[in-house]
């Protein structure tokens, strides 16, 4: 009986130190396995954060609203958003036909009856392919007027709000006889300004242009004479819902058109010499009314 019971004793021990064994293999294991699990998606989250499908290739575009006329401006330097210059001749992308009735080569030149163009900057393929949407879009109905076209572009932009296009575009046209230019973001918020930019410089050409094209300061007799135009709103009447609270800027500027271009110019020069991924050549289209001519 006793020689039993050691048996049964031993038999019970060597039991217990398979199962502890086993259950210390099985621990060994797990961590292991969360070890590497851990290590996997760290490795993971790192490839993530490096991850960028988008590239900035540069580009600064302008468009300015006048009483008879558009002015669309852009410059021609395609970068890699870095210190490389792809290409010093770059529009095809940066200023289209809405409808595409002109090619890129003939845009500046060619007189069309469509008057709504975009200019957009930023990925250059994305500014591309918005480019190519739009214009089937457009292409597939009889007319839309300028403003139509501007809601057709928000929406093709925000449609892609989860993934967006990486472009920030100005579209502009005439409005009967009085031109009109709306500017984006990259998913399709939009409103109706008198001047209006995108892209590479944007942060300062924006204050230049303001500049140069305040109600005081532009006249058509080519004089610049800056001073306050009174039409600034006092603090104690900026009342969120107040019916008396119209915005202080015009959508349209007041001066004749060659001196809107030579503005243009000269604030293209002034942002090209402290932003590099601006430069080389500025292309400039004017959109006129049919009575006038457009080119």
């Amino acid at each position: 009986v006793t020689q039993g019971r050691e048996m049964a004793s031993t038999h019970h021990h060597d039991k217990t130190s398979q199962q502890s064994k086993q259950h210390s293999t099985f621990s060994f294991r797990m961590k292991a396995n969360i070890l590497l699990l851990l290590l996997f998606f760290a490795s993971f989250s790192s490839v993530l954060s490096k991850f960028d499908p988008y590239q900035i290739n540069g580009g600064l575009v302008t468009a300015i609203a006048g009483p008879t006329y558009v002015i669309f401006a852009t410059d021609t330097r395609l970068t890699d958003g870095g210190y490389e210059i792809k290409s010093r001749s770059y529009t095809s992308s940066r200023l289209w036909n809405a409808l595409g009735e002109s090619t890129d080569d003939a845009l500046l030149t060619d007189v069309t009856s469509q008057g709504t163009f975009v200019a957009s900057a930023g990925c250059a393929a994305d500014c591309e392919a918005l480019k190519r949407i739009v214009q089937t879009e457009l292409s597939a109905r009889s007319f839309l007027s300028v403003s139509n076209a501007a809601t057709l572009l928000g929406q093709v932009l925000y449609s892609k709000r989860s993934f967006p296009f990486y472009s920030f575009c100005v579209l502009g046209g005439l409005k009967g006889k009085r031109g009109a230019v709306y500017v984006y973001d990259a998913i399709g918020s939009f409103e109706q300004v008198a001047v209006g930019c995108a892209g590479t410089g944007r942060e300062m050409m924006q204050p230049v242009l303001d500049r140069f094209f305040s109600s005081s300061s532009c006249r058509r007799d080519g004089t610049a004479e800056y001073r306050r135009d009174g039409k600034a709103v006092l603090a104690e009447h900026q009342q969120v819902g107040s019916v008396t609270l119209q915005p202080p800027v015009q959508t349209y500027v007041d001066c004749e058109v060659e001196e809107a271009v030579g503005m243009v110019v000269k604030a293209y020069q002034a942002v090209c010499e402290r932003e590099i991924g601006v430069g080389d050549e500025v292309s400039v289209c004017v959109v006129k009314s049919s009575s006038e001519g457009r080119g």
